[in-house]
């Protein structure tokens, strides 16, 4: 799997790609599907994901940091 730092790249990227198409939260859980799908479905539906409120994606991002130094 890629670093934390690495998936902040690759979110930040494709953020920048389809800008017009997708808010961050979105493309934090969409880059987070594609890499990490286990967790991804840990936080659908959750207090933690940020799919559909970008005003909790410096929640999502906490957890998950914490989280990927574990794995």
């Amino acid at each position: 799997m890629i670093s934390f730092n690495e998936f902040l790249k690759k979110v930040d990227t494709i953020y920048l790609d389809h800008s017009f198409e997708w808010r961050y939260g979105q493309t934090v859980m969409n880059v987070l599907a594609d890499i990490w799908s286990d967790k991804y479905k840990e936080l659908v539906a959750t207090e933690n994901d940020c799919f559909y409120d970008d005003r909790m994606v410096q929640l999502t991002l906490s957890k998950l940091e914490k989280e990927w130094m574990i794995n």
